[in-house]
């Protein structure tokens, strides 16, 4: 893993285009968190689960880019 220091910086349009990810990823976090709330059915909360840690997952790795932790 590279440290920070050692990687180039962002370029305006790769900021742009992770901070526009992660508003999509934030916006379908939220709705699996209300389609989980109204879901009864076992089989499908266990799906929409892990479509929600994968989310997750997906989110903290743009985070983390864009805060210059993260390699490529």
């Amino acid at each position: 893993m590279s440290k920070p220091t050692d990687r180039m910086p962002l370029t305006k349009e790769e900021i742009a285009r992770l901070r526009k990810r992660e508003a999509e990823i934030l916006v379908r976090i939220e709705r699996l968190k209300t389609t989980m709330n109204e879901t009864k059915a076992l089989d499908t909360l266990a799906f929409k689960s892990k479509l929600f840690k994968e989310a997750q997952d997906e989110l903290r790795r743009v985070q983390d880019r864009l805060a210059g932790l993260a390699e490529d």
